[in-house]
């Protein structure tokens, strides 16, 4: 009996874990992680200010449980789909159109996590990082992966490859948050991929690099 009534605890702690967390994002997403409030947060699940600080020490560590947990989420989706991707290209592209997709389907977040990482707030910012980090890290293990297969130039820098795919997307997500008009995913994950592989691909030099300008040229008329 006792051991009945102490995993029903559990599981309603659990319950009421993740009903703070949803709440939070959703606050988070409206109004900023500087403007919510944690009252709001509070209110939405129906308790009282200081039972969601008995949960959570503070408004930080809320934001980056929310964080993390969206990270894991995202981080699961990618890194099982593509292991019934082939292809170092495929792979890539993989990782490109789910990152446009979920930047789109989830704007509000990240463009909450995009401003933390830049925020006054040191701490957070180091954290917020620490998170992306991770979760790019996809690229770099496709691109490692393809550089032993032979697919990718062995001078090929997977980090500096990583942050120019990522801070090219990372456009995309200001235009999205600003208002700009949807752009069309498949087409912009399929240029994408073009530019990054004909650079980096093994059979691809000098004579490539007027293909590269012309999908530099067509990336900059959608930015």
């Amino acid at each position: 009996m006792a051991a009945t009534r102490k995993k029903s605890t559990r599981q309603s702690r659990e319950v009421r874990t993740q009903a703070i967390l949803e709440a939070a994002r959703n606050v988070f997403e409206e109004q900023g992680y500087e403007n919510a409030k944690v009252s709001d947060i509070a209110e939405s699940v129906g308790v009282v200010e200081g039972t969601v600080f008995s949960y959570f020490s503070s408004k930080r560590m809320l934001v980056l449980k929310v964080m993390e947990q969206f990270y894991d989420e995202i981080t699961e989706v990618i890194e099982g789909g593509i292991k019934a991707v082939e292809g170092t290209r495929n792979r890539l592209h993989y990782v490109i159109w789910n990152h446009l997709t979920i930047v789109s389907r989830n704007r509000a977040l990240c463009g909450v996590i995009l401003r933390e990482s830049r925020g006054l707030d040191k701490a957070l910012s180091k954290e917020v990082h620490n998170l992306n980090r991770r979760y790019t890290n996809i690229v770099s293990d496709v691109l490692n992966e393809g550089i032993a297969l032979g697919d990718v130039r062995e001078d090929t820098s997977p980090t500096l490859v990583r942050n120019a795919l990522f801070g090219t997307i990372e456009h995309y997500l200001w235009d999205l948050i600003s208002g700009v008009p949807e752009f069309d995913i498949d087409v912009v994950a399929q240029q994408l991929t073009d530019l990054v592989f004909t650079g980096i691909a093994v059979g691809h030099g000098n004579s490539s690099e007027r293909e590269v300008v012309q999908l530099i040229k067509k990336l900059n008329k959608m930015l």
